[in-house]
C-alpha cells in the first residue's frame, strides 16, 4: 500500500475549485490498486467535505487530513481519529495583536467562520471556501471549545502581515505554529501541528512504511508534508521554496492533471 498526501487548493483542485476528471480516475484506479489518496488541507473539515466525499466515492479507503494537521479524519466511518486544538488564552492573544496591526482575524466553530468585523478579507475567503460566516464584536470570548487554528489574512500588505508575524515569533515558541498557506494566510496551529506530523501518525494508525509515503502541494504550509514523506513532489505552479525542499516537481499543473502525473509515475509505477 502507498499512501499519496495531496494538498486542495493549488494542487489537487483546479482554479475552478474541482477536482478534474483526469485526477478522479488515477485516484481511483491508485484505490483499486489497493493505494490511498489522502486529502492533506489547511482547511476546515467542513470545508474539504465535499472534496472528501468526492474521494471516498472512489476509495475503499479515504483519510482526510484538516487544519493543517489539527484534525484527522477516517472519511468511510466518518470519525475523528486525531485532533488537537488551541487554549482559549492563546487564541484571545492573537485576536488582540492582530486587532494591533488592523490585520484580519478569524477563527471557527461547528462549521462556521468567527471574525469580529465583515472585511473583504473575510468575504474573500468565504468564497473562495463556501463557509458560512458569523460577525461577533469578540469572537474568543464566544467560542464554547478550544478552536483548531486561527488564521490571519492581509490581502494589500505582505510586509504588514510579515511585521505582524514577527510581532508573535517570540511569544509563540513555546505556545503555537505559524507558517502560510498562501500569499495572504497566516495560519495559527497548536505547537507542533502540521501536515508533516500528521503522516507520521496516519503511518503509525495504518501500519505503513515512511518509504510508502508520497506528498504533493505548492505552498509554504506544504513543506513539512513533502519534507517528512519518502517523496516530496512540488506542483508546476508551486512556490520556489516548496520547489527547492521537494524531492520532484511535476512538469503539469494544478490545471493540467498534475496529481493524475503523480499517481503515474510514483503509485502506480
Amino acid at each position: 500500500m502507498k499512501l499519496l498526501f495531496t494538498d486542495l487548493d493549488g494542487t489537487l483542485l483546479n482554479r475552478e475549485k474541482k477536482i478534474s476528471s483526469e485526477n478522479l480516475k488515477a485516484i481511483e484506479r491508485a484505490s483499486r490498486q489497493g493505494n490511498i489518496t489522502i486529502i492533506s488541507t489547511g482547511r476546515s473539515l467542513s470545508s474539504a467535505r465535499p472534496y472528501i466525499e468526492e474521494l471516498a466515492s472512489v476509495q475503499e479507503h479515504c483519510y482526510a487530513v484538516t487544519y493543517n494537521g489539527g484534525l484527522i479524519y477516517d472519511c468511510i466511518s466518518r470519525k475523528v481519529i486525531y485532533k488537537k486544538t488551541i487554549p482559549l488564552p492563546y487564541v484571545k492573544y492573537i485576536f488582540h495583536q492582530a486587532e494591533k496591526f488592523q490585520i484580519h482575524c478569524q477563527t471557527y466553530e461547528d462549521g462556521y467562520v468567527l471574525a469580529p468585523k465583515d472585511r473583504e478579507e473575510l468575504q474573500e475567503y468565504a468564497s473562495h471556501t463556501s463557509m458560512p460566516v458569523r460577525i461577533v464584536t469578540d469572537p474568543p470570548s464566544v467560542l464554547t471549545k478550544e478552536p483548531f487554528k486561527v488564521l490571519t489574512s492581509c490581502l494589500y500588505d505582505k510586509e504588514l502581515h510579515q511585521a505582524y508575524r514577527r510581532s508573535l515569533e517570540e511569544w509563540a515558541k513555546d505556545k503555537i505554529s505559524l507558517f502560510f498557506s498562501s500569499e495572504y494566510y497566516l495560519e495559527h496551529v497548536p505547537l507542533g501541528v502540521s501536515k508533516g506530523n500528521a503522516i507520521d501518525i496516519l503511518c503509525r494508525i495504518l501500519e505503513v512504511p515512511k518509504e510508502n509515503t508520497f506528498a504533493a502541494g505548492d505552498a509554504e504550509n506544504d513543506i513539512a508534508m513533502l519534507k517528512a514523506a519518502y517523496k516530496g513532489i512540488a506542483m508546476a505552479n508551486g512556490t520556489k521554496e516548496v520547489k527547492k525542499a521537494a524531492d520532484y516537481v511535476t512538469k503539469s499543473d494544478n490545471e493540467h492533471g498534475g496529481i493524475a502525473e503523480i499517481i503515474k509515475n510514483f503509485i502506480e509505477n
